[in-house]
């Protein structure tokens, strides 16, 4: 278990090894968490530098990953702990922007992690794929091909362009899983049909599980934990995310909070 009081390794600033951290936890993310043989040490060291100084994947995913930590430790999560499998389920995903950020963060102990990102539209799953496997591309360059072949590329994630209530005719797809992400839920332009996501979202964690929300607006961050709580979810921790970039619409922002919910029955 994380102790809240202990210092985080990761702060908010650029030259803190951020970069370096999410580099090398996306690294093992994408050679399956093998070990990474025949690397030119000074190869690999050049890429780190470069992904701590560019703006790979954007600051909102270095911030995404910042209150990912944040809420971790205060929540005191420390999900797949007696295993080295997580299932990951990224609801209403769009192009998924963080769909290799997520698995990289919560294996960073070593788990392998399964995601499964699903949406509706099929034009945003398909983003997603070319923007997952680009990213993919781009890490497994500097991997030997014996460590990950193309016979497994891809194989810890899977996209799929369909309502989230059909999962189950999807092939070996878990009933439960250990983490249910939503990123930038939308319960203030359709109420029912968000209350039947969180109510979705609730009923596929394990008992140990945890729902993960992000939201753009103040108010609609407070109306979905509402709802949530009414739908029988318990929110371990909400947190404001102050590095938040602001966007044109007044009082709207990225990840602008972050709040992870576990069940009830955990009390």
């Amino acid at each position: 278990m994380k102790d809240e009081s202990t210092p985080s390794p990761i702060t908010r600033s650029k030259d803190s090894g951020l970069g370096v951290v999410m580099f090398d936890s996306l690294l093992s993310h994408f050679s399956g968490k093998k070990e990474i043989s025949n690397v030119d040490p000074v190869l690999l060291k050049r890429m780190r530098q470069e992904f701590e100084n560019s703006e790979f994947f954007g600051e909102d995913m270095r911030n995404l990953w910042l209150m990912l930590e944040r809420i971790q430790i205060k929540a005191n999560l420390d999900l797949g702990n007696n295993e080295d499998h997580i299932d990951l389920l990224n609801l209403a995903c769009g192009y998924c922007e963080e769909g290799a950020i997520l698995p990289a963060f919560w294996g960073r102990s070593g788990q392998s992690v399964q995601q499964f990102s699903v949406d509706l539209r099929d034009a945003e799953i398909d983003k997603a794929k070319r923007r997952y496997a680009a990213t993919e591309s781009i890490f497994k360059s500097v991997i030997d091909p014996k460590v990950v072949n193309s016979s497994n590329e891809s194989s810890n994630v899977e996209f799929i362009a369909d309502n989230a209530v059909n999962l189950s005719i999807y092939g070996q797809i878990p009933s439960k899983f250990d983490v249910v992400f939503i990123r930038h839920q939308n319960l203030w332009h359709d109420r029912p049909t968000w209350q039947k996501i969180y109510d979705y979202a609730l009923g596929s964690l394990s008992e140990s599980g945890v729902l993960i929300i992000t939201s753009y607006f103040d108010r609609e961050h407070m109306l979905a934990l509402e709802l949530i709580k009414l739908l029988g979810g318990n929110v371990l921790v909400t947190e404001k995310n102050e590095l938040s970039r602001e966007l044109d619409f007044p009082g709207k922002s990225i990840d602008r909070h972050v709040a992870a919910i576990a069940l009830n029955t955990l009390n």
